[in-house]
């Protein structure tokens, strides 16, 4: 990639923390761009096991519908996802939002499970603050057998997860990041919830030994 194809597919400003980050070599600036792109993708790998596992550890602590596919609206509080009792208006909204976003782009109909796919990484996150202390107690504990039994300790992992995904989802640079505790962070949710889950995606993680060819 040449300076002036740089300039016109990149944009000076997004490429001049690679630039700077290699004492102005652009070959090897460009290098360590591709490899953003690249451990960028292994990452969202990762992601992609990590937060399917989330998402679905936790809507398994509720209980369903007798119909599995059972329309998802506000008119039926069996639902957890729209049980004010459970959730507060800003966590519903999320879950409104997700219901017009399936029935206006696909035209199907919002199921339980169509919702819970459709949910933002945001919603589960914020699950775990304080607000929601007595959901962790009744509920959400139950989805991380492996962990401490407290609220805290799975708050302070998505805490630190979800900044780092947005990036990661927004192609932003993150090679200056400590990508090795990044790595660790997403096996260690994992492993809260199940071992076995946590080893296989270790085993499919790309990510060390992307780490190791850092140009």
């Amino acid at each position: 990639m040449r300076p002036e194809q740089v300039e016109r597919w990149i944009t000076e400003v997004r490429f001049r923390s690679y630039f700077d980050a290699r004492e102005g070599d652009h070959d090897r600036a460009v290098a360590l761009y591709n490899w953003n792109a690249e451990i960028s993708a292994a990452f969202l790998e990762v992601l992609y096991h990590v937060e399917v596992l989330l998402r679905n550890a936790i809507d398994q602590q509720f209980p369903r519908a007798p119909a599995a596919d059972a329309m998802v609206s506000i008119c039926q509080p069996d639902v957890w996802l729209t049980d004010p009792a459970l959730l507060e208006a800003a966590s519903r909204e999320r879950v409104n939002d997700a219901i017009a976003r399936i029935i206006t782009g696909s035209d199907k109909r919002p199921t339980r499970d169509r919702v819970v796919a459709a949910l933002p990484f945001g919603f589960w996150r914020a699950l775990f603050i304080g607000r929601y202390e007595e959901l962790w107690r009744s509920h959400l504990r139950h989805a991380f057998p492996n962990g401490n039994g407290r609220r805290k300790q799975v708050n302070e992992l998505l805490a630190r997860i979800l900044p780092f995904r947005n990036r990661v989802a927004h192609h932003e640079a993150i090679f200056a990041l400590d990508l090795a505790k990044q790595h660790e962070n997403l096996l260690a949710l994992t492993a809260l919830t199940d071992e076995e889950a946590r080893g296989y995606v270790a085993a499919l993680s790309r990510v060390p030994k992307l780490l190791a060819e850092e140009p």
